[in-house]
């Protein structure tokens, strides 16, 4: 199954040592429906909540399925003053959105992206 992904990134220490953390990921899946999972980090639900509303207004408006071009779209939208978003990547390694976007976040937190 190909799945694009999105990892989500927080600018921290701004100050001193300002670098990008990752903090969450964004995956679409190829339908049927909204075949979007979006799972962020413990510690971050201010960037989960701002995602849960995108999905809101999906629903709100009836959107029914989502466009390839989804996740390229909604890479540029993030301030860099607050953060960024990587690139859009795919892969066929997991069997599920969930379950990519399960692995991803053990990644980060591990340290490992």
């Amino acid at each position: 199954m190909k799945l694009r992904y999105m990892i989500e990134y927080a600018l921290r220490d701004r100050i001193r040592n300002p670098r990008y953390e990752p903090i969450g990921v964004c995956v679409q899946g190829p339908g049927p429906g909204l075949d979007l999972v979006i799972e962020f980090l413990p510690g971050n639900a201010d960037a989960e909540e701002d995602a849960q509303w995108v999905v809101n207004r999906l629903v709100e408006q009836g959107i029914r399925s989502l466009p390839d071009d989804f996740l390229a779209y909604h890479q540029g939208t993030l301030s860099q003053y607050w953060g960024m978003r990587g690139p859009v990547l795919e892969t066929e390694k997991y069997l599920s959105a969930e379950t990519c976007a399960k692995a991803l976040l053990e990644y980060f937190a591990n340290g490992e992206i």
